[in-house]
């Protein structure tokens, strides 16, 4: 699903911060969010995402979901195990790609290398 980038845990993603401090423009921005469909907040990701641009890498992320914003539910550590998992899975996904992309000499990675490497 669709993530929003957030640099901030509290007012980036609609929460009060340092004495209870939320800017008009943040108000709001929950429903907002919602409207374009958009599931969840990361923060982390948009910098992994913005070196890996600079410096010509490949990045991904995978989430887990442990706090609802809109009733402030918190289960911390909930899904990371699966995550973990995913996230390899994908790391070996992407390696046989890659693999097959390379033995065929092309640039990139298509649907037909998707195709031939289907588990």
């Amino acid at each position: 699903g669709l993530t929003a980038s957030s640099d901030s845990f509290y007012v980036g993603q609609e929460r009060p911060g340092f004495r209870d401090y939320l800017p008009p423009f943040q108000r709001g921005l929950i429903d907002y969010l919602k409207s374009m469909n958009v599931l969840n907040f990361k923060m982390e990701a948009s910098v992994i995402f913005v070196l890996s641009s600079i410096y010509g890498l490949r990045a991904g992320a995978v989430c887990a979901v442990i706090a609802n914003r809109e009733t402030d539910e918190f289960k911390p550590g909930v899904g990371l195990e699966e995550t973990v998992r995913v996230a390899n899975e994908a790391v070996k996904i992407l390696s046989e790609w890659d693999s097959e992309k390379e033995r065929r000499g092309k640039k990139y990675i298509t649907v037909d290398i998707i195709k031939s490497t289907k588990r």
